[in-house]
């Protein structure tokens, strides 16, 4: 009777569930378009804004968003207006103000300018003045399902950043980059510095890899736009562990796998970020490190023998140099193809 109940409890739950995702879905759909106009009458191109807002042009046309301004996109895609919206009423506002100064009328002008019904129209899109949230759904709006590496952002809405509010303009840069690349604010590792403080210090460590030097990105081994794995870690192109992608001679498949390699992966005995200890690993010797799983292997004070046909020999006296490096005989502790000691 216990299953059957199981399945009615799951089943009014999921019930119960419904209008509350469908709310949501609704929400979000809604939430990409309600910020900005959909009508096409509204929109009058990017020549118009470089009128007035010089500084940020000249930076906007070295960006890979200045490719928009052409007949391939539709018009509410192109140039500017694409995340400011619609210019029309703001281009109409600030020319009436101007022709009217120019005329002398100065408070005629300045009477325009506290109307505040006609000035919250002709208002922008202002970034500064949305959330995080907000932004990010303008982002997605072209760049979830169409833009080049689109598959880079599938998992976006439920990345890490975005559930902790962190938005694509907090990396990312549309009229002064740092980087034209992708648009950065700044460099990797820098700008990953900026919240993962800890990490830094990890990197500082005698053993790592090659961050801080250049040698290799955070976005080599992390998919910053979010990931199905943990620590939004990318898969390689067999859906093993990043550390795979340059360890190739890791990967086996092998006749003898060893179990924490498949099971808990590099990280149940190396610190990927960097350690005080050579290889990065999570011990200071490679005895320390096999003893947490070997503490039953024959020689071993206080173990008894398990079965291996080696009796009750002390074949792994620690006290003797030559049994402290496990790895001295079990040279293919990742696994082998010849025995099942690795060996």
């Amino acid at each position: 009777m216990r299953i059957p109940k199981l399945v009615l409890v799951i089943l009014f739950c999921a019930t119960a569930a419904i209008p509350f995702i469908a709310t949501r879905i609704k929400a979000n759909a809604e939430q990409k378009t309600a910020l900005l106009s959909s009508d096409p009458g509204q929109y009058v191109g990017s020549e118009s804004c470089a009128e007035c807002h010089n500084n940020q042009t000249t930076h906007y046309t070295l960006t890979a968003h200045s490719k928009t301004n052409n007949d391939k996109y539709k018009v509410t895609e192109r140039g500017c207006e694409a995340c400011h919206g619609g210019a029309k009423q703001h281009v109409e506002f600030y020319t009436s103000a101007q022709k009217l100064i120019k005329e002398g009328k100065d408070a005629e002008a300045q009477a325009l300018y506290d109307d505040g019904a006609k000035a919250k129209a002709a208002k922008m899109l202002s970034f500064s003045e949305i959330s995080a949230t907000q932004a990010s759904a303008l982002c997605m709006k072209c760049h979830e399902n169409s833009q080049g590496r689109s598959e880079e952002r599938f998992n976006y809405r439920r990345s890490e950043h975005m559930r902790h509010g962190v938005s694509c303009l907090d990396c990312h840069s549309s009229h002064s980059p740092k980087r034209t690349e992708f648009l950065l604010r700044d460099s990797e590792p820098n700008m990953c510095y900026q919240c993962h403080m800890d990490q830094k210090a990890t990197f500082a460590k005698p053993f790592h890899h090659k961050v801080p030097e250049g040698g290799m990105k955070c976005s080599d081994c992390h998919n910053q736009h979010g990931g199905f794995a943990a620590k939004q870690l990318r898969n390689s192109v067999t859906g093993d562990m990043p550390c795979l992608k340059c360890h190739t001679d890791k990967q086996g498949p092998f006749v003898f796998e060893h179990a924490p390699v498949k099971a808990e992966g590099c990280q149940a005995c190396h610190t990927p970020h960097g350690s005080t200890y050579p290889k990065m690993l999570t011990r200071p010797s490679v005895r320390l490190l096999c003893l947490e799983c070997h503490s039953n292997t024959p020689g071993v004070p206080g173990e008894d023998d398990t079965g291996t046909g080696l009796g009750n020999r002390p074949t792994h006296n620690l006290a003797d140099p030559r049994y402290q490096n496990c790895t001295l005989c079990h040279t293919d502790i990742h696994g082998s193809n010849k025995h099942p000691s690795f060996r």
